[in-house]
């Protein structure tokens, strides 16, 4: 008769589940939080400190700094000598105390969380059956005659079932600390003492020919003085005009006033010419010394 075995009870396990994991992952964060956002705030604190007495020190230094730059220049222009104009000054009135200041702070969690469940199942059966047959007879050798027929079966299954509940984070934490301003120191101020030089404007005149207008001119007037106002004779002065000709009415240099004379003329070349009266930069130098003057005509 057949022999079967029960097969063996389910033992599989539940599924694998990290939520315990991810909920301890949380709060540790969350604590990562609080103490960043204390240790900023202690930071800050001493930054500012730190910044007040770089201030109560910067004020009560003294040293001693250019005021005042004092050029002198000759009659032709060229420098004669610098005069620097030394006073004492709290250091805080030119170097400003650098206030830092954390302008950003980012975390970003980070965290690894795996749960791993496996449960194994096994079942067996087995069965067996034999048939014995007997003859009747006289068997010179072997006597009365007997058969036997017998067979036996077997069976093992097993079955295996596996859980797996992965989870993946990250943190991370970067801060920006700046300065709050910049160091600047001021320049002193420039005094220039040397010649003066003017340029005067003098009468517009349009040229005609025949009654139609051909040009237009203007006379002008430099003048080269030095600082008490007495006139400087003989000097030869560069003359710059944009876009418009010029000329000498006198000498090449300065006459015994300190004047030269130009005269500057515009062409008009046929009587579609544009004669509406335009703008013109005149420049005059002399060494260092310069001057400019927009006219119109």
């Amino acid at each position: 008769m057949p022999d079967l075995l029960p097969p063996l009870a389910s033992t599989l396990a539940a599924d694998a589940n990290v939520a315990n994991e991810l909920v301890g992952a949380g709060i540790a964060f969350g604590t990562l939080v609080e103490r960043t956002g204390a240790a900023v705030a202690a930071t800050q604190l001493r930054l500012d400190a730190s910044s007040a007495e770089t201030a109560t020190a910067l004020a009560g230094t003294l040293v001693n700094v250019i005021a005042v730059s004092e050029r002198v220049f000759r009659d032709d222009g060229t420098l004669d000598h610098v005069t620097n104009h030394v006073r004492p000054l709290p250091l805080i009135s030119f170097i400003d105390p650098v206030f830092y200041q954390w302008t950003s702070v980012r975390l970003q969690g980070e965290f690894f969380a795996r749960e791993f469940a496996a449960s194994n199942e096994t079942s067996s059966s087995s069965s067996s059956s034999s048939t014995n047959l007997f003859g009747a007879g006289v068997s010179m050798i072997l006597g009365p005659g007997a058969f036997s027929i017998g067979s036996t079966s077997s069976g093992r299954t097993t079955n295996a079932e596996v859980s797996t509940d992965i989870s993946l984070g990250r943190i991370r934490a970067s801060a920006l600390l700046e300065p709050r301003d910049d160091v600047s120191i001021p320049k002193p101020n420039q005094v220039i003492r040397g010649p003066r030089l003017a340029l005067i404007q003098g009468e517009i005149a349009d040229v005609l020919d025949g009654g139609a207008l051909i040009g237009r001119t203007m006379s002008m007037l430099v003048q080269l003085n030095r600082r008490d106002g007495a006139a400087i004779a003989g000097k030869a002065l560069s003359i710059e005009t944009a876009g418009v000709p010029w000329r000498h009415l006198g000498g090449g240099v300065t006459n015994a006033a300190g004047q030269v004379e130009i005269e500057l003329r515009r062409d008009f070349l046929d009587e579609d010419a544009d004669t509406t009266p335009e703008s013109f930069i005149i420049s005059a130098r002399i060494g260092l010394i310069s001057n400019s003057v927009t006219v119109t005509f």
